[in-house]
């Protein structure tokens, strides 16, 4: 959907889990460091999932780098193709529906 604000229109869709938004990534925080889902070794930690040295992240690849996203953020799309996740209150306190 289109939401405007004073200065821009952009596309945006609230995310609730994976599959919602094909830009949205699952990536694992691992003693070694992140692995992303299409790494080769995604499978070896997967299931070490919720031990005290694995956790799961969902995040979005922008150009500041990987942004985490949780349940209920917005994926913001400007107008350049540039995304950005953001948390609800501030997408309603920030974005009107566009008519």
């Amino acid at each position: 959907m289109k939401y405007k604000n004073a200065s821009e229109v952009v596309e945006a869709v609230q995310w609730f889990k994976h599959g919602d938004h094909p830009e949205v990534i699952k990536i694992l925080i691992t003693p070694e460091g992140t692995v992303r889902e299409d790494s080769i070794i995604y499978c070896a930690w997967e299931d070490s999932i919720g031990s005290r040295l694995v956790t799961l992240v969902y995040a979005l690849e922008t150009a500041e780098g990987l942004m985490p996203v949780t349940a209920g953020d917005y994926i913001i799309t400007r107008a350049d193709g540039e995304m950005l996740p953001c948390a609800p209150d501030v997408f309603e306190q920030v974005w009107k529906l566009a008519e």
